[in-house]
């Protein structure tokens, strides 16, 4: 596929063991893909280096011109999970302008995360 991607859709198995992506261009060639749960993981985390190298790499300075602006998003909404086959927390958090940012911790990155948000916010009565 060398056109632009202008349609991406994901479709679970029944038993979460698989999944089928597809993709098609702007000229409606489809490529279609089927992973397993490892295979999908892995296609995961190469997203995400892709897109951190492109994050870093907008940020720096072109010709003299200012960097883009990576601002933070509002988060409206979290939920998260535990993956019973290794013991991360998996999860989703979306913003106000329905911006959706998935995040895979392990525990002891979700322990240091709920103790920083605890210290971070002050106590409240419950009365």
């Amino acid at each position: 596929m060398d056109g632009t991607l202008v349609n991406f859709q994901l479709g679970i198995s029944t038993d979460g063991t698989n999944c089928m992506m597809v993709f098609v261009d702007e000229d409606h060639r489809t490529t279609t893909c089927s992973a397993n749960f490892s295979e999908f993981a892995q296609f995961i985390a190469s997203l995400n280096q892709a897109a951190s190298e492109m994050a870093r790499r907008r940020s720096e300075h072109v010709d003299g011109e200012a960097p883009v602006s990576m601002g933070a998003i509002n988060v409206s909404s979290a939920a998260f999970k535990l993956c019973s086959h290794d013991g991360y927390v998996l999860g989703a958090l979306a913003g106000d302008g329905g911006e959706v940012v998935g995040i895979r911790m392990c525990p002891d990155v979700v322990n240091q995360i709920t103790r920083a948000m605890l210290l971070a916010v002050p106590a409240m009565s419950t009365s």
